[in-house]
């Protein structure tokens, strides 16, 4: 049999799908167009593009954070939890409210009107007019760097629109498999797709098969390739641990080892670009790294997480582990479309003292058919249904005995349901595209499909 040859493959892929590949990368073109139009000289912020499977958003954090200590840094997350300001954060601080409004209302809003104009076919997506903003506020506050996380895949995210410098990826795994492919192999030809000509690429995938096809990728267009491994995580930790002087604190979005592994890869992007770096800057930077619904506490004895596929679930439940122990846990559960319980679930439920099965207020699977899975998965371990959110995690609260801790995990529109204090902005986020149910809209006699593209929480 001869040698694979990945990129080959892909051009394959898309001939066989010219149909849905075509106007996916007529997209991206059209958005390149209206960063050109709109910085006819270029974008004067440098891009880290950021894909995979776990980990981006994390490893965004600490790229903007470490990049912070060489000049002004920002980062473009997605999904946002509570506030649609949170996917966009300069030198670690979420965007203002008013700086948002501004960039639309008199940049962004007037670009996307003209260009439906002209062409009623273009008209850009929630996801495209964000990421339009997020650069007009890296202009605005003269961001020197900014880390770019992609939405889902990676070679045809609106993301790859981007010129970027470097690219990232942290793994590749089930994920998304109805959208990127059933096999290994498709999803992660499809996240190595953000490789770019020439441009350093860092992973911290540990598959042999998918190095493998990553090395092919990044072979055909000129692209270093450096891997990072968990030793190489293990030996930061310690690193950051003497440099330092103390332990990383628990609060820490470093002190999870699932987490150093995506630090010590934003290092080696960081060090790539700045080998004289400042280590003990960037040591004291990575250690006060916080990211809203990472392993994060939100109140005594209640943590809350948006593990939402296998692999995000099997790293937490190793950290719940470690963490807590033989301490009693309460589970509250909510799953989401394509996201089956009997797929991600079977390790974490295992440990819990209970399971309180929830809602998701976008794309929510029936809580009585997700309890049904799970049952299946748990055996004799108690589990009870309550629709409602926020009234799970009352009952989750009056079940609790000793040191039993309450966890939130699952659905991200779950979480985001729980704990969002801004009952307009919690409203909002769990009706996202009402506006566009009825599909087509009518321009003179022709009739345009409008696609709801993105989600503010995923």
């Amino acid at each position: 049999m001869s040698e694979p040859n990945f990129p080959y493959y892909n051009t394959v892929d898309q001939i066989f799908h010219a149909e849905w590949s075509i106007p996916k990368l007529a997209r991206l073109e059209l958005l390149r167009r209206s960063i050109r139009t709109l910085w006819p000289e270029g974008h004067p912020t440098k891009f880290v593009h950021v894909a995979g499977t776990s980990g981006k958003g994390s490893t965004s954090r600490f790229l903007e954070l470490g990049f912070s200590c060489v000049g002004k840094s920002g980062a473009f997350l997605s999904p946002h939890l509570f506030d649609y300001r949170e996917r966009i954060s300069i030198n670690g601080e979420f965007a203002e409210r008013d700086d948002i409004t501004q960039a639309w209302e008199t940049r962004i809003k007037p670009h996307c009107i003209d260009l439906a104009l002209n062409n009623g076919d273009h008209v850009h997506s929630f996801l495209e007019a964000s990421i339009l903003i997020a650069l007009t506020l890296f202009e605005h506050h003269g961001v020197e760097w900014a880390a770019i996380e992609a939405g889902v895949g990676g070679r045809y995210d609106q993301t790859r629109s981007l010129d970027a410098v470097a690219s990232v990826l942290t793994n590749v795994g089930s994920d998304h498999a109805h959208m990127l492919g059933k096999k290994q192999w498709q999803r992660a030809l499809d996240k190595s797709g953000i490789a770019r000509q020439g441009a350093p690429f860092f992973t911290s995938d540990e598959d042999a098969e998918t190095l493998a096809l990553i090395e092919a990728v990044t072979q055909s267009v000129d692209a270093p390739l450096t891997v990072v491994s968990p030793a190489d995580a293990a030996q930061f930790a310690q690193q950051v641990v003497d440099g330092t002087g103390e332990a990383i604190p628990v609060n820490s979005l470093l002190s999870a080892s699932y987490q150093q592994l995506n630090a010590r890869l934003a290092f080696a992007t960081l060090t790539h670009f700045y080998p004289e770096i400042d280590e003990a800057q960037v040591f004291e930077k990575f250690v006060a790294a916080r990211l809203v619904g990472r392993f994060s506490q939100v109140d005594e004895h209640v943590y809350a997480d948006v593990a939402h596929n296998a692999e995000k679930v099997r790293a937490l439940t190793g950290e719940i582990n470690v963490r807590f122990g033989k301490v009693g846990k309460l589970l509250v559960l909510g799953a989401s479309s394509n996201k089956m319980p009997l797929d991600v679930f079977p390790e974490l439920a295992k440990v819990a003292k209970s399971i309180i099965v929830t809602g998701a207020s976008f794309k929510g699977l029936d809580p009585e058919v997700v309890r049904g899975q799970i049952d299946s998965l748990t055996g004799e371990t108690p589990s009870l249904v309550i629709a409602d959110p926020r009234q799970a995690l009352q009952v989750a609260r009056s079940m609790r005995t000793g040191d039993d801790v309450i966890i939130l995990t699952g659905s991200t529109y779950m979480i985001e349901q729980v704990l969002n204090p801004d009952e307009y902005l919690r409203y909002s986020n769990s009706i996202f595209g009402w506006r566009m149910e009825q599909p087509t809209v009518a321009k003179g006699s022709i009739e345009l499909t409008i696609p709801v593209e993105g989600s503010p929480v995923r």
